[in-house]
């Protein structure tokens, strides 16, 4: 009997062993699933983490676990989601900055606080002849390379005052407005510098001073002619009848010049400011140079100049306004009888390609210099040697500015003493656009 009590007991202890045995195989099993899914989940997050700091911002995570790992990964999503829309505003705001920097005309450089450049636009590259990709992360003394801006850049950084100059830049002398203000956030983090390119500015300056120097004295010549004139005839001269008239005759001669001049300054004026209208027809431009010759040629054989003309048969009529290339022929002709030499000679050839009709006028008179040639076509600039020959210095300004209005173009060619060339064309078509 106690034999069987003690089996029994031995295999009810078994029972129990192999009963707590198997749950405890059964409870590690169920915890190793678990953590197997929680591992899962966790190096699901932990990618998504790795994936979003790389800014892949639509990474997101996929669970089916609750609890914490599910809180986590759902408000990892919510992080990532939040991160895209701020990342996407930024490089809006980002897309617009550079949108507006690559159209300014202004030269745009931006520093940090120990003067290194991080940003830069077109305009600066342009200016002061850098690539964007060779400027980041260098000095501005190395990028623009000019020491009085260097030190503006360097006192702004230092007093956190705005600092601005105007100087003269490169060897093209440009002329330059610097202004150089702090970039602040609780202290100095950097500088904007904008470079504003006033050369154009200070040209037009400096040719309206001299217009007015010009007009003052090309008026004040005749003027005071006529005033001394006058007041000789008030003296008594009236009552010589030969002196008298000869007086008159010149002060009709210099109220003409007058009168010559203002009209110019009205038609380059009308010209310049596009309120004058080209009356456009069909023009003959061998006919109108035949016909022109018959006003200037009386002039010529006067001062014994000789005009030969070589004009191509079978020319196009070309789209023009009548009137105003006239005008343009004479002022050439009349410039190459004035800049002659006594028994010169003066050549006017039409040629024509399929785009357009040449017209030169050639002389072997006195010539234009090399200093003075790239010029000739500027308002009232005139050599030493054309000022004795009274003209206005306005005729080959108003010439420019025909042609050019009729889409063509004209040019100069001459060498000092032995003569000049001028040509110009017109083009055949119409609607050909005026050249800038």
């Amino acid at each position: 009997m106690e034999n069987v009590i003690f089996l029994a007991s031995i295999n009810g202890l078994d029972v129990t062993f192999i009963v707590l045995l198997c749950a405890t195989v059964v409870a590690c099993i169920i915890f190793g699933l678990i953590a197997l899914g929680n591992s899962h989940a966790l190096r699901k997050i932990n990618g998504a983490i790795k994936n979003i700091s790389g800014g892949k911002f639509d990474e997101a995570v996929f669970t089916r676990k609750g609890g914490e790992t599910g809180r986590l990964a759902h408000n990892i999503n919510d992080m990532s989601a939040a991160l895209k829309s701020i990342f996407d505003g930024l490089s809006a705001e980002r897309a617009r900055l550079l949108t507006v920097l690559s159209t300014m005309t202004d030269a745009v450089i931006v520093t940090d606080a120990a003067g290194n450049t991080i940003l830069t636009n077109n305009a600066a590259e342009k200016l002061f002849d850098f690539k964007d990709s060779q400027a980041i992360g260098r000095p501005t003394i190395e990028i623009i390379r000019d020491h009085e801006i260097d030190d503006l850049v360097k006192k702004c950084l230092k007093s956190g005052l705005m600092q601005t100059t105007q100087l003269e830049f490169g060897l093209a002398r440009k002329f330059l407005r610097i202004i150089v203000s702090p970039i602040e956030r609780d202290k100095i983090v950097g500088c904007l510098m904008i470079s504003q390119d006033l050369t154009e500015l200070r040209n037009i300056q400096t040719m309206r001073r001299e217009l007015v120097g010009n007009i003052s004295h090309d008026l004040r010549t005749p003027i005071a002619g006529i005033k001394a004139m006058t007041e000789t005839l008030i003296d008594g001269a009236v009552e010589d009848r030969p002196t008298a008239l000869n007086f008159l005759r010149r002060i009709d001669a210099e109220i003409d010049r007058l009168s010559h001049m203002v009209s110019e300054l009205t038609e380059l004026s009308r010209i310049e400011t596009g309120k004058t209208e080209l009356n456009k027809i069909p023009v003959d431009i061998n006919t109108l140079v035949e016909d022109i010759l018959k006003q200037m040629v009386p002039l010529a054989e006067r001062r014994n100049v000789n005009i030969k003309t070589n004009l191509k048969s079978g020319l196009p009529r070309v789209p023009a306004d009548n009137e105003r290339v006239r005008q343009t022929i004479v002022n050439l002709i009349d410039n190459a009888i004035k800049f002659n030499h006594e028994h010169g000679s003066i050549l006017i050839t039409t040629l024509n390609d399929a785009d357009s009709v040449t017209v030169s006028v050639a002389d072997n008179g006195t010539g234009i210099s090399r200093d003075d040639l790239p010029h000739v076509f500027e308002r009232f600039y005139k050599s030493d040697k054309s000022r004795g020959g009274g003209g206005s210095g306005l005729g080959l300004a108003i010439a420019k500015h025909t042609v050019q209005a009729h889409g063509g173009r004209i040019w100069a060619e001459s060498e000092e003493g032995k003569g000049s060339t001028f040509n110009f064309t017109l083009p055949l078509n119409s609607s050909a656009a005026v050249p800038q």
